[in-house]
């Protein structure tokens, strides 16, 4: 699809609407104006704008990406964090995206890595606000699971399932008993953190892409953030998708080389044969 003249990918799109309607949703539950989200949006957008224009040389277009970034920053610190935090988040993200890279792509999630910076800088937590639960007749229930639909759309669908499973059966585990009532099953179902499935963890950039490879990569990043979890780690899903991500990088350079290396024997076997 195209707008204002530019071709535009329907996930970015989707993922705009179905990040601010939760967003939204979530401040009218909360009563409360999210300045810091709309400061990130800001913040985000504008940083991209001026490194697309003055170091790539690019012309313009709509900076979905930095959108997006900021909708993410916004919405996991917390609901009332100081602007200048949004902004240090926002900036150090956006920059991270186009100067640490690897084969043209970036190795990070540039919101995890934004908040990783400025949430310790500014002595807060991350907070996951917009993915918040709400009581109904005395059950917890999330809206976050409707983004299963970018999971869908980024053809990340089995990093995104294998992480929310693989996370259940840890909870279940360390539950007991108690997971087998109608309670901890509601405990358990509304303990996943599905808007770090859905939309941080399947970023198509910095997450693998064959079926088995996402299927590994989803159930590790589910352990990872337990054991970090558990070791009482202050960010530990930012810190297991950093860590992930690191992983998926060697991965690529490993498996480049290894191809590099299977090549350069395939023409000397050629050239030996002749």
């Amino acid at each position: 699809m195209r707008l204002l003249g530019n071709p535009v990918a329907l996930m970015h799109v989707l993922a705009v609407l179905l990040l601010s309607m939760l967003a939204a949703f979530s401040a009218y539950t909360l009563r409360a104006v999210p300045v810091a989200l709309l400061s990130a949006v800001a913040a985000s957008a504008i940083v991209e704008m001026l490194i697309r224009k003055y170091y790539l040389r690019h012309r313009f277009r709509i900076p979905f990406s930095g959108i997006i970034t900021g909708l993410i920053i916004g919405s996991v610190a917390p609901v009332n964090a100081p602007v200048t935090l949004a902004i240090v988040a926002s900036a150090a993200a956006i920059a991270s995206k186009f100067l640490i890279r690897y084969k043209g792509t970036n190795i990070f999630n540039p919101a995890s890595l934004g908040l990783l910076m400025a949430l310790p800088l500014f002595g807060m937590g991350s907070e996951w606000w917009a993915a918040g639960g709400y009581n109904l007749h005395g059950i917890a229930i999330s809206l976050a699971p409707i983004l299963i639909m970018l999971a869908y759309e980024a053809r990340r669908m089995p990093a995104a399932l294998s992480f929310v499973a693989a996370s259940l059966l840890l909870a279940a585990a360390a539950a007991g008993l108690q997971a087998l009532s109608l309670y901890g099953v509601s405990a358990l179902a509304f303990s996943v953190n599905y808007y770090f499935a859905f939309v941080m963890l399947i970023e198509p950039k910095t997450s693998p892409h064959g079926t088995y490879a996402q299927l590994a990569y989803g159930s590790a990043l589910a352990m990872l953030y337990t054991a970090l979890a558990y070791s009482r780690f202050t960010y530990p899903f930012l810190a297991a998708l950093l860590l992930g991500n690191i992983a998926y990088a060697i991965y690529r350079y490993l498996s480049r080389r290894g191809a590099a290396v299977a090549a350069e024997n395939a023409v000397a076997a050629q050239v030996g044969a002749a």
